[in-house]
């Protein structure tokens, strides 16, 4: 009885096919000059031969100590002539990945068919290829953590607009597209921050796309940046460099995000025209203010070194009561932006302040533009604009006063 239900349970599960010449399962490895390095590429083709009739059928694959795999495309059935006999020939592209270096073992592979006797009753049989021995180098021993192998790497870098020539308070988007062949989503690098004490960054999570090829996976990856000056001063975003090893010829190299300027367009115009013949006030009177103060003061500072600075400081003025201008003007019209950035600059450039640091008298401005929700407060930007006039009026009175001890 324990005899034939043993041979019971037997007929009703799975038969090996290895003694069976109509049914052939193996692993095919793409040819290649070197060893492959750790978490490198290896191309390979699962590839049966079979000269039964199919009803249906699954491949398995298990979970490997040694390898991670992906599958690439789609299973491929075509009937072809082989050894002179017509067979049934299956394909699956694959892709696995060492995860160590030394002699590593790929484990059988097993296809378990459901194929039709010569009586017309379904029969399940199992199909296993022979395991593949891979011999698997070192990875460089500076490589570390940024260890990054692929065939193929392209980047692009995009910009929404001219980031070094920005309206005041406006932000920029930048772009980049990173897309590489041979590499697996988990392999990819992570986003560069952008990080800058002058710069305001907001980076949303990384868009990523996967797709196969009879020649490996393709990964793309798409970062983006929303990017805005604090001052509008004209800044440099360094370069951000991408170490990887090209397998196709065996070398390290890097791919680049440029350098890349940033900064509000208004600040380089004040920079250039800051003593330009259009200085917003009547010529003939300028020039008979300033030939009167010339004539004036001429003999007091004859022999002097402190001409020159005097010179300097009525030009300096003069900018200034320009720039007080077009802040009243922003004020009245109620442009918080445009009025935050020329009014930062103004007190900056007369007290000091560093560019990443705000002054108090623009604390209101700033928790209007950046308070959030939660900040409902209006500012009445008149109120500061008189605030930040009297502090730039009080920075130029000591200021004048350090000079004229110096000249004396």
């Amino acid at each position: 009885m324990v005899r034939l239900l043993a041979l019971l349970f037997a007929l009703a599960g799975p038969l090996a096919a290895q003694d069976r010449d109509t049914l052939h399962l193996e692993l095919v490895l793409d040819p290649r000059a070197e060893a492959p390095l750790e978490s490198e590429m290896i191309l390979a083709t699962i590839r049966g031969v079979y000269r039964e009739t199919i009803t249906n059928e699954e491949l398995k694959l298990r979970s490997m100590t040694d390898f991670d795999w992906t599958r690439l495309g789609q299973d491929d059935w075509t009937d072809q002539q082989v050894d002179g006999r017509t067979a049934r020939v299956f394909e699956r592209r694959i892709a696995f990945y060492p995860k160590r270096a030394g002699t590593l073992e790929i484990l059988p592979i097993v296809h378990e068919l459901q194929v039709l006797d010569a009586e017309g009753q379904r029969e399940t049989v199992l199909v296993r290829s022979a395991p593949v021995k891979i011999e698997v180098g070192e990875k460089p021993v500076n490589a570390g953590e940024k260890w990054f192998p692929v065939r193929a790497l392209e980047l692009s870098d995009t910009w929404e607009t001219d980031a070094g020539k920005l309206e005041d308070g406006q932000n920029v988007e930048r772009r980049v597209v990173l897309r590489a062949l041979g590499a697996t989503p988990e392999m990819m690098p992570q986003q560069p921050p952008l990080r800058e004490p002058w710069l305001i960054t907001f980076a949303p999570p990384a868009e990523q796309n996967f797709q196969v090829t009879s020649q490996g996976p393709v990964t793309t990856l798409v970062w983006t940046w929303r990017l805005r000056p604090i001052t509008g001063e004209p800044g440099v975003i360094p370069p951000v460099t991408i170490p990887y090893f090209d397998t196709s010829i065996r070398e390290s190299r890097t791919a680049t995000i440029p350098a890349a300027p940033i900064g509000y367009a208004s600040f380089s115009d004040n920079a250039a025209s800051g003593w330009r013949k259009d200085l917003g006030v009547d010529w003939p009177l300028l020039a008979t203010f300033v030939l009167t103060l010339i004539l004036g003061l001429t003999p007091t500072l004859k022999g002097r070194t402190g001409f020159p600075v005097v010179l300097g400081r009525l030009r300096r003025k003069f900018q200034t009561r320009q720039k007080l201008r077009r802040l009243r003007r922003h004020a009245d019209d109620g442009d918080a932006v445009r009025f935050r950035a020329l009014a930062q600059s103004l007190i900056r450039t007369r007290s000091g302040t560093r560019p990443f640091e705000v002054h108090p008298v623009l604390q209101p401005v700033d928790a209007m533009l950046f308070g959030g929700k939660e900040f409902h407060e209006s500012v009445d930007l008149r109120v500061v604009f008189r605030e930040v006039r009297r502090h730039v009026y009080s920075s130029e009175n000591v200021a004048g006063s350090r000079s004229s001890g110096i000249a004396a």
